[in-house]
Order: structure tokens, then C-alpha cells, then sequence
């Protein structure tokens, strides 16, 4: 399938909310001041921050950019972007190592946690990058990899988005208008899927060890082994698949937990995580780890502070405000693990008037795609 190279808008989320609203984990210490600091913040949350709040607080700073970006590097290496309208700044850039200057680039960038720990968030593979995908995984020693989308998806679009007439195709429900165009790869697939086989890539051969038993309810874990010029690196590949890309998880508990196992197996070394442009899903789960670190030290941090510093270092972060809405539902369901906020106190009905918007958002989002479908589009 010839990857989808269009741009990548998500202005159709905010339509759609605007419709409905018109540390180191395993190595938690002993309850103190800082873990009140996270029970206060989750509290104030709250009961200062009901969806609505969320969703217009994220409207009110969606157009956020870090000042003075270069994007040198990204503009000269346009057949390995897959999207058009997705850049990747130069001052945090994954530089592959070992590669001349005019062959270093891959559409990644290292994000630092407020205690060093680092991640990579990347786009999701094109054909053109597998062998750079596995340079970068190889030489940055990245023992965990998080997949957040499909290899193939459906993807939506607002009307007048800029693509070819001949793909257009319009989808109308609830007085709203978007463009359905059908499935296309989202990512190429990068590991050989079935255990004890081999694919190679370039000169790494990457062998698909085993698959462990699901560590929580749709999280997937794969061993691979990757071997080149005589070294081996095992990687514990984490793949979550029911994450659409134009919607949120009902249940923030199975993120919650793939995160923390995701620390606790990169033993320091950095995580790389992707989805297809490595900005929306991708960045929501690496801000689970930064903002964690912010409220245990601070009951009043700001998630709207913590998507500008996340867009500094992964330019366009977060990129929806379902997405910033399910960031605060992981943090208490992660507060709530930690026995540091009741689940039957007001946590309860706060998560479920969340799963009470999202089911009337994914209702709109699974009309339109019934109805273009019905059409043959």
C-alpha cells in the first residue's frame, strides 16, 4: 500500500468536543509530602476542572509554538516525512549516529523528563525508514518500543483541508462536515509477526522472540531481538491498538499500566514510542511521565504548562483536546492506583462524565464513517 502522504489536521476533534460542550515508578517511596502533592492536585481537578473546563482550556492555547524552531534538517528530508504538515525541529531532533550529516535525519525527537529520563517520539515507519528506524532503536540502545496506532487506519479530515479533489470524500452528520477517506497505513509494518521468524533491514536483523501474555486488557507484548555487526539488543515491543486515532480510550487503567511496566523494563535506557505522525498519542502517553513528575512536586502544576514545555522538544504535541482530556483521566487513574485518591469518592462520577462524552463522540465519529461508507466512498 503506497503510504498516505497528506497533511495532518485534527481540527475535526475540536468540532466534534465543541458539539458536545458547545519519577521511577517501580520505585515509589514511602508516602509523604509529595505524595499529597498528588492527591491535592488530583482533587483540585476535581472540583475546579470538569470536562468542559478541559476541552476549553486546550482550545484556548491549541495554536501554542515554542518560539525561535528551526526546521533545517526536516525541510531537506521530505521523502522521510510523512506528513507534510507534521515538522520536526532541529534543536531536539534524534541525530542518527554513525551517519554523515546528509544522512542522519529521521522524523523523531528526544523528549527529557523533569528527572533526565528520556523518551523518542517518532512518526510511525515508511518504507523509506525502516533501516533509520532500527539505526536509531540499535545505536540509543532503546530496550522498550511503544506502537500507539495501527498499521492501517481510517482517517478523517475537516472539509477544505487542502488534499487532492480526487480523495475528497464528505461524510455529514449533526450539521457538521468532514472528509472520510476510507483506510490508509498509518505505518508500515516494522517486525517480522510471527514468533521465531526473522526479517532483516538493512543490516539489522530483527527475530521475533516470543509474545508474553497480555500485561493488561489490549496491551500486547512482543520480544524482538535485534542483531547487527556482531551485538544483540533486546527490545520489549508494546503495542495498544484500540487508541483510533480521532478518539480517546474509555478506560484510562490499560495505559496507565503499560506505562509503568515501560519504565520499569527501560532500566534507564531511553523509551521510543510512535504512533503515525508521533505527535497526538504518542506525546498524550509520554505526558503521563512529565506530568506525573510536575503535580508530585507541585499540587499546583498546570497541564496547559506541561503540553508548552512537551510541544518545545516535539513540536505540535498533543494535539486535541480529547487527547489533553484523557492526559488528566490517566493521572488520576495513576493517583488512584497509588492509593492516593478514593475511586468511590468523586473520581467515580468524574470518570463517568467523561466516558459520557466520548460515547457521544465516538457515536458522531462511527455515523459518519457508516454513512460513507453506505456510499461507497
Amino acid at each position: 500500500m503506497v503510504p498516505f502522504r497528506g497533511t495532518y489536521h485534527r481540527e475535526r476533534q475540536e468540532n466534534f468536543i465543541q458539539v458536545y460542550v458547545s519519577t521511577e515508578i517501580e520505585n515509589l517511596p514511602a508516602p509523604g509530602p509529595r505524595d499529597d502533592n498528588r492527591s491535592k492536585w488530583a482533587n483540585i481537578t476535581i472540583a475546579t476542572k470538569p470536562i468542559k473546563v478541559l476541552s476549553k482550556e486546550f482550545a484556548a492555547n491549541k495554536k501554542y509554538k515554542p518560539s525561535g524552531y528551526t526546521t533545517e534538517a526536516y525541510d531537506r528530508n521530505e521523502p522521510k516525512n510523512r506528513y507534510n504538515d507534521i515538522i520536526c525541529i532541529d534543536s531536539t531532533r534524534v541525530i542518527l549516529r554513525d551517519r554523515s550529516s546528509d544522512d542522519d535525519y529521521i522524523h523523531a525527537s528526544w523528549m527529557t523528563m523533569p528527572d533526565h529520563f528520556k523518551y523518542i517520539c517518532t512518526q510511525g515507519p515508511l518504507l523509506e525508514t525502516l533501516e533509520d528506524f532500527w539505526h536509531m532503536i540499535f545505536c540509543e540502545r532503546s530496550t522498550v518500543l511503544v506502537q500507539l496506532c495501527n498499521f492501517v487506519e481510517g482517517i478523517f479530515f475537516p472539509q477544505n483541508s487542502g488534499l487532492h479533489e480526487f480523495i475528497q470524500k464528505v461524510a455529514r452528520y449533526a450539521g457538521l462536515q468532514v472528509l472520510y477517506l476510507g483506510k490508509h497505513e498509518k505505518c508500515r509494518q516494522y517486525f517480522p509477526k510471527s514468533k521465531g521468524s526473522t526479517e532483516s533491514f538493512g543490516p539489522y536483523k530483527v527475530t521475533n522472540k516470543e509474545t508474553k501474555p497480555d500485561p493488561y486488557d489490549s496491551v500486547k507484548h512482543t520480544v524482538l531481538e535485534v542483531e547487527s555487526r556482531g551485538r544483540t539488543v533486546t527490545v520489549n515491543h508494546f503495542s495498544y491498538l484500540v487508541w483510533p486515532d480521532h478518539t480517546a480510550p474509555a478506560n484510562p487503567a490499560p495505559m496507565v499500566g503499560c506505562f509503568k511496566l515501560c519504565r520499569q523494563l527501560a532500566a534507564g535506557q531511553p523509551i521510543t514510542v510512535h504512533c503515525s505522525a508521533g505527535i497526538g498519542r504518542s506525546a498524550t502517553f509520554v505526558a503521563i511521565d512529565y506530568a506525573w513528575q510536575k503535580i508530585r512536586e507541585n499540587s499546583d502544576a498546570q497541564m496547559i504548562d506541561v503540553l508548552k514545555d512537551l510541544r518545545g522538544q516535539r513540536f505540535q504535541a498533543i494535539q486535541s483536546p480529547i487527547q489533553y482530556i484523557f492526559l488528566h483521566m490517566c493521572l488520576l487513574e495513576l493517583t488512584a492506583e497509588e492509593n492516593l485518591l478514593p475511586r468511590k469518592g468523586k473520581y467515580a462520577p468524574y470518570l463517568v462524565s467523561y466516558t459520557t462524552m466520548l460515547k457521544k463522540y465516538n457515536k458522531k465519529v462511527q455515523a459518519a464513517e457508516a454513512r460513507a461508507e453506505a456510499r461507497g466512498d
